[in-house]
């Protein structure tokens, strides 16, 4: 998937007088029974359905084979891709071009490899595979090279003050978290913590205010949520600060001020001058604490970048996503959205998901995107989404319709994760949901139980 198709995501539903949905979630401890899953039977089949640990499980089998296949490699390779594995996936994949696979295949995985590349920010090697996929047939936007080009040489994301920090976080109306962050040591605004975005996004009226450094010659397109087009530009911010973490040379898109306000109730508009997106947040531990109003940011050392054998977070897209169930059969994943009020189905996947066969009912909801358009959708009743150890049971459940081909099953946002103590680990690839008054019981990953304290 090009970068282009996955830039857009910020959702928002707002409840209009008599709808008939319901953004209440019912939360439980999880019940995982092995019969749920349904399993793959290599590693391609496993990687399509999301059993990315267990695809991994089989590296040495892979690799000791008497005759390699570029199809397993190329599979096993995309697995550790999605897991965060780069350096295991950067030599399987390069494996699998070693065995000359067809052109198609070639470009495919040359597109993976610049993946692996651009989220380790290494951007001029990104850029090479990048062109060797077009070189091969693959259809990549043009604006994406440019803007790999106009990075590479730079020293993107360059830490410097504390190595972490705890804030206010502000939430409601809408309810999607905030933090205050200082930009080229000049002006404190108040961004959206917005993983559903691959990169942070500046307002045209901020960018202007505080003379951001536009990259030369970048152009590009994001798509909003009707697939209408967006014109940005794209530039670096000399520094941002969180707290006293500071970071210099942060990669950001500007924005049309009129495509980042969204309608509120009693029809007050709310305005966003900036997102901390996904490329930015992947650098962090982050813990939300939405009992206590605030937000940690921990930066992560090279050491600390180790995906833990029972991680449930990976990367997909160039956006986190967390595999999780739904209705108690598995796997499924879900792109993790805290710039989203809700939670969603994607109704383009609604033939595999375990759900009644019913046609989804209609409600009076508004979803509104990033770039100002709205729509209304469908929905189902009684859902249970389960992540981490938790169930939550969903009374409505609002759908979309991603329209670019996207995989996930969903999107995973704050009406569910506000029930926690949220911790977005981007080290060890997991996302934690700390339930208030229960304790876990240390047993292996797939027997994990919780205690209900007295």
């Amino acid at each position: 998937m090009a970068l282009s198709k996955t830039l857009w995501r910020a959702l928002f539903v707002l409840p209009l007088a008599g709808c008939a949905l319901y953004t209440d979630v019912s939360i439980a401890p999880l019940i995982v029974m092995p019969t749920g899953i349904e399993r793959g039977s290599d590693v391609a089949s496993m990687v399509r359905k999301a059993d990315y640990l267990r695809a991994i499980e089989l590296t040495s089998l892979v690799e000791n084979r008497q005759r390699r296949s570029f199809q397993e490699l190329a599979a096993l390779g995309a697995a550790e891709l999605y897991a965060g594995r780069y350096d295991a996936a950067r030599r399987h994949l390069r494996g699998a071009l070693d065995l000359q696979p067809p052109r198609n295949v070639f470009a495919t995985i040359a597109w993976d490899l610049a993946q692996v590349e651009y989220m380790e920010n290494n951007y001029e090697a990104s850029l090479d595979w990048a062109e060797s996929a077009i070189d091969h047939g693959l259809n990549i936007k043009r604006w994406h090279l440019d803007y790999l080009s106009a990075l590479r040489g730079i020293h993107i994301y360059r830490f410097s003050g504390l190595p972490s920090d705890e804030m206010p976080m502000k939430i409601g109306r809408p309810d999607v978290p905030r933090v205050d962050v200082k930009l080229n040591k000049t002006k404190t605004l108040n961004a959206v913590v917005d993983s559903g975005a691959v990169l942070s996004i500046i307002s045209e009226r901020a960018a202007a205010d505080m003379n951001v450094q536009q990259l030369p010659n970048v152009e590009g397109t994001f798509y909003g949520l009707l697939g209408e087009p967006i014109a940005v530009h794209f530039a670096l911010l000399r520094s941002l600060e969180l707290g006293d973490i500071v970071i210099e040379n942060v990669p950001i898109a500007i924005m049309p001020d009129d495509k980042m306000k969204f309608l509120i109730t009693d029809k007050k508009e709310f305005h966003i001058d900036f997102l901390l997106g996904a490329n930015l947040l992947k650098e962090f531990r982050i813990e939300m604490d939405f009992a206590r109003g605030t937000i940690a940011f921990t930066h992560l050392t090279e050491a600390e970048r180790r995906p833990a054998p029972d991680q449930n977070l990976f990367i997909e897209g160039f956006r986190p996503i967390v595999r999780g169930m739904i209705n108690r059969r598995g796997w499924f994943t879900f792109v993790l959205d805290t710039g989203s009020e809700v939670t969603f189905l994607n109704q383009a996947q609604l033939a595999r998901l375990p759900v009644k066969a019913i046609a989804p009912k209609m409600h009076d909801a508004t979803l509104q995107g990033l770039g100002g358009a709205k729509k209304r959708g469908g929905r189902l009743d009684d859902i249970e989404v389960g992540i981490d150890r938790w169930a939550g049971t969903f009374r409505t459940i609002p759908m979309y319709d991603s329209g670019d081909n996207e995989r996930a099953s969903g999107i995973l946002g704050e009406n569910f994760l506000k029930n926690f103590r949220v911790v977005l680990d981007f080290g060890r690839m997991r996302l934690d949901l700390i339930r208030p008054g229960y304790s876990y019981i240390a047993t292996p990953p797939q027997a994990t139980t919780l205690r209900a304290q007295s």
